[in-house]
């Protein structure tokens, strides 16, 4: 693995599964209750936002790396069949971040700065997109963690 792919799957894998902040140690504290709630004026659930990191990462991974044939409609990227419990969830969501990451570690370094393949017959520098899938996860990973919070009703601050 090259230096820089290296260093991308680092920052991948903190985001996923790096510290207290991460995707994994934020769904490790949802009940099964909480998967699917939504809050009043909500529409969107846990496990909502698991399928749409996991169905991107899923679809960009196929761009990158694979045929590019993978769009949001396709049963693999709405994970039918392997969202419907936060284990089966979290299982399918780190086969998808399996899959980005093994794309991104066979990289050379040449390579981040190459246009790369992306969702809808797309390209875009390397780098460039995975910067914005690992800020896209993080951005979601403080969403799960304030749904989680507001159905378990501890959404204060400690202090």
């Amino acid at each position: 693995m090259g230096q820089r792919a290296d260093q991308w799957v680092t920052r991948l894998d903190a985001a996923f599964e790096g510290d207290a902040a991460s995707t994994i140690a934020n769904l490790a504290t949802v009940r099964e209750e909480d998967w699917t709630w939504v809050p009043p004026g909500g529409a969107r659930s846990i496990r909502d936002l698991v399928q749409h990191i996991g169905g991107s990462k899923l679809m960009y991974a196929d761009a990158a790396f694979g045929d590019g044939a993978l769009g949001f409609d396709d049963p693999i990227v709405r994970g039918e069949g392997s969202l419907d419990t936060v284990g089966l969830g979290v299982a399918w969501l780190r086969a998808a971040h399996a899959a980005m990451r093994a794309g991104v570690a066979g990289l050379d370094d040449a390579a981040f700065d190459a246009d790369i393949g992306m969702p809808f017959g797309r390209t875009g520098n390397a780098e460039w997109m995975l910067d914005q899938l690992t800020r896209h996860e993080v951005y979601h990973t403080g969403e799960i963690n304030h749904l989680r919070a507001l159905a378990q009703d501890n959404d204060a601050w400690s202090w």
